[in-house]
């Protein structure tokens, strides 16, 4: 079994499966729609999440959403929902950083934005940690601010959250695919798509 990345595919090695949106258009279309879905519904459990533990949510929420319908609001939204994907993607770079010591390469299309390793083979239990990394780190940071801020800023976390939840629906998926492949299975990340590599055996 492969310990650490590698930039040279070990003998022995095929390709078994691939996840590739640039090829697969249709899946990136379904997968911003269960994108959506499981941002509506993030966003539902969190604003009762909310209402639960931060009473004085309750009485402010109607007139939290009244002040969304401004530009200042709007232009807000959008500025979180920026930093939101920035910090994503530079979350899954530091950790391809941290298992390869190489930089990662960052790009943004029109359905999606992804980091990557192209040129690196990494060890499925690795990029259990590169994939999860994001969405474990915000929405737990998330989370527990919702305990700390201010009232009126709890309307702009639970959107922050519920947006990395739903924008994290692609690492989900290839996190699904892990669940698939052997143990010592290698995954190469090129960005529009992900490969998987697997032993034969003889």
């Amino acid at each position: 079994m492969i310990n650490s990345p590698t930039k040279t595919l070990p003998e022995g090695f095929k390709q078994t499966q691939e996840i590739n949106l640039a090829k697969n258009k249709g899946l990136a279309i379904l997968l911003n729609i269960v994108g959506f879905i499981l941002f509506l519904v993030t966003f539902g459990l969190l604003i009762l999440f909310a209402h639960w533990v931060r009473p004085g949510f309750s009485s402010g929420f109607v007139q939290n959403l009244g002040i969304f319908s401004s530009l200042w609001l709007l232009l807000g939204l959008i500025v979180l929902v920026a930093f939101n994907l920035v910090l994503h993607e530079l979350i899954h770079g530091y950790f391809f950083w941290m298992f390869t010591r190489s930089k990662p390469i960052y790009a943004l299309h029109l359905a999606y934005a992804y980091a990557a390793a192209p040129d690196w083979f990494i060890p499925v239990r690795l990029y259990w940690i590169i994939g999860l990394a994001p969405l474990v780190i915000i929405d737990a940071a998330g989370l527990l601010l919702i305990f700390m801020v201010p009232v009126s800023w709890l309307l702009a976390i639970v959107f922050v959250v519920t947006f990395n939840t739903g924008g994290a629906v692609g690492d989900l998926l290839i996190l699904y695919h892990l669940l698939r492949v052997s143990p010592a299975c290698l995954v190469n990340d090129v960005g529009d798509g992900v490969n998987f590599f697997e032993p034969v055996l003889s």
